[in-house]
């Protein structure tokens, strides 16, 4: 006979576990709308403050240092702080930054605000992606990066309303800011009584545990992969607009919905391939959808044409989203993070974050300084190299000699990483 307390309890256990991947899912939608709002008003920065190319290539080193400071911070804050408190501070973080913008400071302003607001969009992304990693394997972590394209094909969106009406290009800092008060008292409701899980050890300090994370070789190898994948997507998505409009010389608002079309096709790759990609196996998938996404950014090097263009980036972004997510990002987290304890998945997903960041500023930095000497033209053809090299790696690391060595040294934290999931809360 069923216990009618036992049942209510789950129940309400169950719901407040979907309010807060609602949330996180929210969040993280807030998080690909910073992302992809940057992309779309690079030129108007660039009007703006009479910049360069290398010069206003800068904004992608400040955005991406706030995010590598802020990996580390929060893993000083995870052991420190509850979840709740974490949030509020990230909040913090994101309302100052959209605070200074909103008044169109000068440019090493702006750029100070830029990496505010990156410390905070990585302590978000990290917190929610530690929280999913708990007791997700990867159908939710999925889903939580499906919701980042999202927000950030809505930016473009967003951006190219505002500027068909002349609102001037700092005005959208409104969004954020607004957004960003709201949540806070949303997410002390929602999380002040959750708790991450401890183990026998997890009272190390934040110095111990990230020397724990960083000698482990699967978080070591799932790095490498996320910064690869990191460069090759934020190559595209931040100088889209620009190759669009001064190569192709394109309407500066109507190419922002090109960087859209990018990212529907990224969300719909995200929401309908995976399955594909389980029935085949993703070695074979990997390597077709590679092979799709460089001949569609072959058509867009090659063929001047604006609406062809336009298609032939939406469909990028469809395949895209299996060969540099997919292998990257929600899996690499969600994979990478059975080879820790779980007091320790906050700090490694943390780490992973570092690398990304590593990888998403390198990328769109060296591209701003080859667009410097008349580069951009080639834009396309230098993001085909980076899909290609990202594949190379996928393909060579499962074969690595640390691997075997991985498999068999993991068992025990395996069975540990079973039994505390069958304790952790929602």
């Amino acid at each position: 006979m069923t216990d009618p307390i036992s049942s209510s309890s789950s129940t309400s256990t169950n719901r407040l576990r979907a309010w807060r991947l609602a949330f996180s899912f929210f969040i993280y939608a807030q998080a690909g709308m910073s992302d992809g709002s940057l992309g779309a008003q690079l030129v108007s920065i660039q009007s703006h403050y009479n910049l360069t190319f290398s010069v206003v290539s800068l904004i992608f080193l400040a955005n991406a240092a706030g995010w590598l400071i802020g990996s580390f911070l929060n893993i000083y804050l995870l052991h420190h702080l509850d979840l709740w408190k974490i949030l509020i501070v990230a909040s913090i973080f994101n309302i100052t930054g959209s605070a200074i913008i909103i008044p169109s400071p000068p440019f090493p302003v702006f750029v100070v605000a830029l990496f505010l607001l990156g410390i905070g969009a990585c302590i978000f992304d990290a917190s929610f992606a530690a929280y999913t990693a708990h007791f997700d394997d990867g159908p939710a972590m999925s889903l939580l990066f499906a919701a980042f394209g999202f927000g950030a094909l809505v930016a473009p969106l967003v951006v190219a309303g505002m500027l068909d009406n002349n609102i001037p290009w700092n005005t959208y800092y409104y969004v954020p800011l607004g957004i960003s008060i709201v949540n806070i008292p949303f997410l002390w409701m929602v999380f002040r009584s959750y708790h991450f899980p401890e183990e026998e050890g997890a009272a190390a300090g934040a110095l111990q545990r990230f020397i724990r994370v960083i000698r482990s070789p699967a978080i070591l190898a799932g790095g490498v992969l996320v910064a690869l994948s990191m460069a090759s997507g934020e190559i595209l998505t931040s100088w889209l607009v620009s190759f669009m409009a001064d190569i192709r010389h394109g309407n500066d608002a109507s190419m922002r919905f090109v960087l859209s079309g990018y990212w529907v096709g990224l969300v719909l790759g995200r929401l309908t391939l995976a399955h594909a990609t389980s029935r085949i196996g993703p070695r074979i998938a990997f390597a077709v959808y590679g092979i799709l996404a460089t001949g569609l950014l072959a058509v867009i090097q090659f063929v001047d044409n604006v609406p062809i263009n336009a298609v032939a980036a939406a469909f990028t972004g469809f395949f895209q989203a299996q060969v540099f997510l997919l292998p990257s990002t929600p899996m690499i987290i969600s994979l990478s993070s059975k080879w820790v304890p779980s007091s320790l998945v906050g700090p490694a997903v943390s780490v992973l974050t570092a690398f990304g960041l590593v990888g998403s500023a390198v990328g769109p930095l060296c591209i701003g300084f080859v667009n410097a000497s008349g580069g951009l033209k080639y834009l396309p053809a230098i993001t085909m190299g980076a899909i290609g090299t990202t594949l190379a790696v996928w393909y060579i690391a499962p074969s690595a000699p640390w691997r075997n060595r991985m498999v068999a040294d993991s068992s025990e934290t395996l069975d540990m990483k079973a039994s505390e999931r069958s304790r952790v809360g929602p």
